[in-house]
């Protein structure tokens, strides 16, 4: 086991995240399921229109993007149906928690994603980009490959789940 359980692994490796955005974590007890919101926030070209999911035109400054991983029980809830209102979905291991391989991957590969997210989403707010929307792209096969890179002996342990 390792010595933090699974929100305090986040919380301390979202502390050491660097991002200017907003980042949450909410804990659905009920569900055992946590979800990890990130908001990137970068500032728009004055002459760009926006229009946001709802088809309001954004006439601030800044466009905002949210989106949201959820980490879920795998023996309490399929968390895979819900993976279409989610960047990703992963699976932990009821109490037993999430392998700290898997952790320690998907801090790594998040810190680059959100970097890579927030330089695209400034170069389609100042409209040096060809795409007519923005949307954050989760790739599976780096995520994976980020997992095995990292710390083979972490492979052994786990966050545990926390105790309400």
């Amino acid at each position: 086991m390792a010595d933090q359980n699974m929100l305090e692994f986040f919380e301390t490796e979202l502390d050491d995240l660097q991002f200017s955005g907003d980042v949450n974590l909410n804990w659905d007890k009920q569900s055992r399921a946590i979800e990890l919101e990130f908001t990137l926030n970068v500032a728009k070209s004055q002459d760009l229109a926006v229009e946001d999911q709802d088809g309001e035109l954004n006439e601030s400054d800044e466009i905002s993007y949210e989106d949201a991983i959820l980490f879920f029980d795998e023996s309490k809830l399929d968390g895979f149906e819900y993976a279409d209102n989610y960047l990703a979905v992963i699976p932990f291991s009821g109490r037993q928690g999430l392998n700290a391989q898997v952790a320690r991957g998907l801090f790594n590969y998040l810190q680059d994603l959100l970097d890579d997210g927030e330089d695209q989403l400034a170069a389609f707010a100042n409209d040096e980009s060809e795409e007519e929307t923005f949307i954050l792209n989760w790739d599976d096969t780096v995520f994976q490959a980020t997992v095995a890179q990292a710390d083979a002996q972490l492979a052994k342990k786990y966050y545990a789940y926390p105790k309400y």
